[in-house]
């Protein structure tokens, strides 16, 4: 029996992911500790406790939480007790940067698109285990709480799910404009006085809404390479880093147009996170907007929801949990692709979402309208999104990986 260790307590959708994987290995026969930092006075001598009376095998975290732990001055807690320090990136890891440069010898990263595989071997390498793990997705369980407001996690085989004709949202956008959040990323671009930041942040946006299916690492590299400009790994690495925000704006971009092409051809679409009603068009009475809602309202609302539709964070290699968790409620999905979506649609036997692509837009009012007006094949798309989920994307399917790879490799 192996014993794990979760850190939580940062952000609700993180501690909605512990829930689930650590239920996963909970199920698989582990011993599992969950410590949450919002527990000011007792996180750390719980944690003393646990390290001295059991055998850790792993601890398993998100987005580099605890990293950085020491009880006292000196030495990492994970590389003093030589215990492996299982963390898993939800976004690029350019948002890391700090964390990744001090992060414990016994790490091991995963990354939610294979791009972020690439970028973490090339511009960390002192981090000598990295690998991809996609996202994985929650199935609600909405049998005995169907309230709205009411969402508990699937613990059985299969949960209860709305049949389409009674879900009352026909389109669901769940995710805020990333945009208003680059806000606060942005640099002083004045004080930059290596290159033009200004004409730099202008040309690399403009080159990613034109060319969607580029990353914007190489986009920024690519600039530079057009000014005749050589920086080493960590120099690039740090300018990469610095201009990151433009990543977000790019995605708040494409995030916008796909709603607001579809409230403008008549579509209901309700959407859910910050900044949507500070769009110019935001009169438009096509356009629900419900405000901002914890995770677990999400799912919840994804079961009320015919078509649950995604636009990637700029994953060209990697899929989106709101992808799965639409699957899982058995909402038909349709979301942008990704090299990592094209081939599992290509060997899968059934159709699992509807792709559309960022550079034929004007494509995505008509395959909405056609399964809104063809419900045997939204319901068999949904049909498909869930058996294909359920099989290759819960957290289950992520704990067994992590078990028989990682962790009980370990003596």
């Amino acid at each position: 029996m192996k014993t794990i260790l979760f850190i939580q307590g940062i952000y609700d959708t993180i501690d909605l992911f512990i829930a689930a994987l650590s239920q996963a290995f909970v199920q698989l026969g582990c011993t599992c500790h969950v410590l949450d930092t919002r527990e000011k006075t007792e996180f750390m001598p719980n944690l003393k406790r646990i390290l001295r009376d059991e055998q850790v095998d792993a601890v398993v975290t998100f987005n580099n939480i605890g990293y950085n732990l020491s009880f006292s001055q000196g030495k990492n807690i994970w590389d003093e007790k030589g215990i492996p320090y299982i963390n898993i990136l939800m976004d690029h890891p350019f948002h890391y940067a700090n964390p990744l440069r001090h992060a414990p010898e016994t790490s091991i990263v995963f990354c939610t698109d294979r791009n972020h595989v690439d970028f973490i071997k090339r511009f960390y390498p002192d981090i000598k285990i990295v690998d991809y793990m996609p996202h994985a997705g929650m199935e609600a369980d909405l049998s005995e709480h169907a309230a709205p407001g009411s969402c508990y996690l699937c613990g059985k085989e299969e949960g209860f799910h709305p049949p389409m004709e009674e879900r009352s949202i026909d389109v669901l956008y769940a995710g805020g404009l990333s945009k208003y959040v680059a806000e606060g990323l942005v640099p002083d671009l004045g004080e930059i006085r290596d290159f033009d930041a200004f004409a730099l942040t202008q040309e690399v946006l403009s080159d990613l809404i034109n060319h969607p299916n580029k990353t914007t690492e190489s986009a920024i590299e690519s600039y530079f390479s057009s000014l005749g400009k050589t920086y080493g790994e960590e120099e690039l690495n740090h300018w990469i880093t610095e201009l990151r925000f433009i990543d977000s704006y790019a995605t708040s971009f494409y995030r916008e147009q796909a709603v607001r092409i579809l409230v403008e051809a008549g579509v209901k679409v309700a959407v859910f996170g910050g900044g949507w009603d500070q769009c110019e068009w935001a009169d438009n009475p096509n356009l629900l907007y419900g405000g901002k809602v914890l995770a677990p309202q999400v799912l919840e609302l994804m079961n009320h929801s015919k078509i649950v539709l995604n636009t990637m964070t700029w994953y060209k290699n990697g899929i989106h949990d709101r992808i799965i968790n639409g699957m899982l409620a058995k909402a038909a999905v349709i979301t942008d692709t990704s090299e990592y979506l094209e081939e599992e649609l290509a060997r899968e036997e059934h159709p699992f979402l509807e792709p559309f692509y960022l550079t034929r837009m004007g494509e995505l009012p008509d395959k909405v309208w056609y399964l809104l007006e063809h419900k045997g094949r939204m319901e068999d798309l949904a049909q498909w999104g869930y058996e294909y989920a359920a099989k290759n994307h819960t957290w289950m399917n992520r704990g067994k990986y992590l078990l028989e790879r990682y962790i009980k490799k370990n003596p």
